[in-house]
């Protein structure tokens, strides 16, 4: 199941444009505005767009 996930954040005056809008998990829908450094955009058309999530790797305590 998606969301429809906006290019540019709506709470900070973001557009609600056929061509600014997306669809995204739920997860990766709330997550993008809670972490926006795990994510890229990039445009892959000339109405169409895309997100990168980074996943953040663990680092292990060596003994």
């Amino acid at each position: 199941m998606c969301q429809i996930d906006h290019a540019d954040n709506w709470s900070t005056g973001g557009l609600t444009d056929l061509k600014l809008l997306g669809p995204a998990c739920q997860f990766h829908n709330r997550d993008r505005y809670q972490h926006p450094h795990r994510y890229t955009r990039r445009q892959t058309g000339t109405d169409r767009w895309t997100f990168t999530y980074h996943r953040l790797r663990a680092t292990r305590l060596r003994v």
